[in-house]
């Protein structure tokens, strides 16, 4: 029973966690790397494309360090990218025809022979008349549809295809088939009006999972019309460092002469479970390592991580907007959101910390914590807010507990006047904000708030 009790407090503050920017600030520590971070080898033309395309499964993103992106493609890799856009183009659930497609191997890949094995895939599909791919050559539909764009000198199709072009061409037909056949995440989408204004609410789920792209067209042609994007905080352009060192002791003292013996003693338990190194914590201070060790939990892969943070909502449209020049704003700001935690009592930190323990230490803890994200994004990908909404008020109100009371609560009030400050400006402007989905969902939270204020909001149906 008090295993119960303490898994519903962890469950609902995972809920927070995972929906609510806070929690991941505390970033994961290099506790798996040995090396710097290498330099990606792109073009810059291919830049936005492969934004998009890394998110979909469709190829590893190994590929841009392995010192041979914009080189030739080897027959197996070529091979890989034709079976994984496959299995990603099955996921639209369209019939196949009979047989197999006759798929290039065994010779010189040059870009005629990438589109044309590219043209042959989706043509072995029963596809809607929308897409008109009846009686029409691969390398002139594959133009059309904007999936092949060529160079300055032409098409080149005699020249050897590169790993790169490859991915763009792949990451182009995914979308395209997407949109065409009306698929696509169908996400956590609102559209608030006022006068000649408005604002597109996106619910974001922090860590992701390459089923949520691409996202359906509806979405990215909200962010595409919108002047500006807001988000809690800017996690991709923001100084950390104020953050970072709110997590750790700057008085000379360690963990250790914080906290219970008993509790340590639980901690290094916990850590060579995880194959992380004892001292690793030894400078953080209690709400730290919470953060930290909740993140880990989510992920049952420790070299998952980097994915689901690629792949999270609000990196995703960091970036977007960086590479389209859209302006960035903050409701929040790191300093905010470090001092919500930093703030909290130091015995009310360890009881925090004890439960986190407890769970992980548990049997079942990381993957119920894991999988408790799983059923949320599985939500987030269907577009059920009310499934989602469910979820977050099982084991007991949401709101409850010092910590989600920290996480979401007045915090919403105040999302909620600087929103309505946007709707009520001159003129006619257009914003996309991108914030923690629980702040949407939950009952009496941003959305709630806004239609208390009389405005008009309604969930964007796809």
């Amino acid at each position: 029973m008090q295993q119960h009790k303490r898994w519903s407090r962890i469950k609902r503050w995972v809920g927070a966690g995972a929906l609510s920017l806070t929690i991941l600030l505390g970033q994961i520590p290099q506790l798996y790397a040995d090396t710097p971070g290498a330099v990606p080898d792109i073009s810059p033309w291919s830049v936005a494309t492969l934004n998009e395309g890394e998110k979909y499964g469709i190829y590893p993103m190994d590929w841009y360090y392995d010192g041979t992106f914009r080189q030739s493609i080897t027959e197996a890799k070529f091979e890989s990218l034709l079976d994984t856009t496959e299995n990603k183009l099955d996921q639209l659930g369209l019939k196949k025809k009979s047989g197999t497609p006759s798929l290039p191997v065994g010779e010189v890949i040059n870009r005629e022979t990438l589109i044309t094995a590219l043209f042959q895939l989706i043509s072995h599909y029963e596809l809607p008349e929308a897409f008109g791919n009846t009686g029409v050559e691969a390398v002139e539909y594959m133009q059309q549809k904007g999936i092949v764009k060529g160079t300055k000198t032409g098409l080149q199709l005699d020249q050897p295809a590169t790993v790169e072009q490859a991915a763009v061409m792949a990451s182009r037909l995914v979308e395209y088939t997407y949109d065409t056949a009306g698929g696509g995440a169908e996400g956590l989408l609102w559209k608030v009006t006022h006068n000649n204004n408005t604002l597109y609410l996106l619910g974001s789920v922090h860590l992701g999972i390459t089923d949520m792209y691409p996202m359906h067209k509806s979405i990215r042609d909200a962010f595409a019309a919108s002047d500006d994007l807001w988000v809690e905080v800017d996690i991709v352009n923001g100084d950390m460092t104020y953050f970072q060192n709110q997590m750790v002791y700057s008085d000379g003292t360690k963990l250790q002469d914080h906290i219970p013996a008993a509790t340590y003693e639980k901690l290094q338990r916990l850590l060579k479970k995880m194959e992380i190194p004892a001292n690793t914590f030894d400078s953080y201070k209690p709400f730290g390592i919470s953060n930290t060790l909740t993140t880990l939990g989510y992920i049952e892969d420790p070299t998952d991580s980097g994915l689901a943070m690629a792949t999270g909502i609000d990196q995703h449209f960091l970036l977007s907007a960086m590479l389209t020049g859209k302006p960035i704003h903050e409701l929040e700001s790191i300093k905010l959101q470090a001092d919500l935690f930093a703030d909290v009592p130091v015995d009310t930190q360890v009881q925090e910390l004890e439960e986190i323990l407890d769970v992980l230490l548990s049997e079942t803890g990381s993957k119920n914590i894991a999988n408790n994200l799983k059923q949320m994004q599985q939500y987030w990908i269907k577009g059920d807010a009310e499934g989602l909404k469910k979820t977050l008020a099982a084991e007991g109100a949401f709101t409850e507990g010092d910590t989600n009371q920290r996480l979401i609560g007045e915090r919403d009030k105040n999302m909620a006047i600087k929103l309505a400050e946007l709707l009520e400006k001159d003129g006619t402007h257009t914003s996309f904000v991108v914030v923690g989905a629980a702040h949407y969902v939950v009952e009496g939270m941003v959305v709630d708030l806004l239609k208390e204020k009389g405005y008009d909001v309604l969930l964007v149906e796809k």
